[in-house]
């Protein structure tokens, strides 16, 4: 944290379904004057993907879809006039759910697009509700009806492109299945099962902060995604948190994050969530990426991961093979640089290896 500059950070460390340490560090307010402390929040940014395949498995479980079922179109699960009016695209019509799970749908957004250096409409709010004719802040059905204006780069299931659009129409694919708000969701079927009620969706300014939230160090300034021209600090208010929901959206704690990590990790150590035929699909990887699944990077090592980034926000979460389980959060990403990166994804394991032999369970008190 002092090499990258970074305010506060909370950890949590399990092995074999126990937590074994718990810390909390540097300052959760950027006037460092209040002391972070495992209870405070962090945005989680892109870990949020894993939590939205959770839902989207639990979903396939219950018989409610198939991962093979089409999204868009006549009789399929998102059949709304609001987004098909604007599928220019017919491949659209073939996008699958485990392609918006495993990133083969056929957005790329290393592609540019209306004179922008990449085609991620979460990052360009305002140019977004100008084509569309849309209210200030963005919506996250305005981002998806963009996406469907633009079309794909690739048909579906033929080309792996990491994508948070893919994972933001998951988000109304459990809406419309469920019959209930994402967020909702997500607390009556995956959270509150398990006693979790510190993650929730985050708000954009910081005057909206949650109770126990951390505040956000950025790096940039950006126009207001408010519209009106202002200069805000990009992590408050330069992009619109409260619509990147399933795939960028969520807060939570180090440790509320390692139950969650606990409930779908395949070890007879703790209860699971999900059944085993269920977790096994979810970290099985689709043939054109061999590293990701669906809502995890995987390796041959059984380690299931997880990074968020975003400015004012780095995580790590963490299942491995031989039965750890880590979450790393900070309310500061350094210069995002792959220095910093290959930095943080050494560092759980350092950690781990300077805990005690025993494994004794180390806590530090707020």
């Amino acid at each position: 944290m002092q090499v990258w500059k970074i305010n506060g950070g909370s950890i949590a460390i399990t092995k074999n379904g126990n937590f074994v340490y718990t810390n909390a560090f540097g300052y959760a307010d950027k006037r460092k004057s209040e002391p972070t402390q495992t209870k405070h929040l962090f945005r989680i940014a892109s870990v949020s993907k894993s939590i939205t395949s959770i839902a989207i498995m639990k979903m396939m479980e219950e018989g409610r879809l198939k991962l093979t079922d089409t999204v868009f179109g006549s009789n399929r699960i998102l059949d709304n006039s609001y987004y098909l009016s604007s599928v220019s695209d017919k491949r659209i019509l073939n996008i699958t759910v485990n392609d918006l799970l495993e990133h083969t749908s056929g957005w790329d957004r290393a592609v540019p697009v209306d004179g922008f250096t990449h085609s991620d409409p979460a990052f360009f709010p305002l140019h977004v509700c100008e084509v569309l004719k849309a209210p200030n802040p963005v919506g996250d059905s305005t981002l998806i009806k963009f996406a469907l204006l633009k079309g794909l780069n690739d048909a579906p299931g033929k080309h792996y492109a990491y994508s948070n659009i893919g994972y933001l129409i998951l988000g109304k694919v459990i809406e419309k299945l469920s019959g209930m708000n994402y967020e909702t969701y997500l607390m009556k079927t995956i959270f509150n099962p398990l006693g979790i009620t510190d993650i929730s969706l985050g708000n954009n300014l910081s005057s909206d902060k949650k109770e126990n939230e951390v505040e956000y160090s950025g790096e940039a300034l950006s126009f207001s995604c408010y519209g009106g021209g202002a200069l805000v600090e990009s992590q408050y208010g330069g992009f619109n948190v409260e619509a990147m929901n399933a795939h960028g959206g969520w807060i939570a704690s180090a440790e509320s994050l390692a139950k969650l990590l606990l409930a779908v990790d395949g070890f007879s150590t703790s209860p699971d969530l999900l059944s085993p035929a269920t977790i096994n699909s979810m970290n099985n990887p689709g043939s054109l990426q061999p590293g990701y699944a669906k809502g995890w990077f995987v390796n041959r090592l059984n380690n299931r991961w997880h990074t968020g980034s975003m400015d004012g926000t780095s995580s790590f979460v963490c299942i491995t093979g031989d039965g750890y389980t880590w979450t790393f959060l900070f309310n500061s990403r350094s210069d995002n640089s792959p220095a910093f990166w290959k930095a943080f994804d050494r560092l759980p394991r350092q950690c781990i290896n300077a805990l005690p032999k025993s494994n004794s369970y180390v806590h530090a008190a707020d």
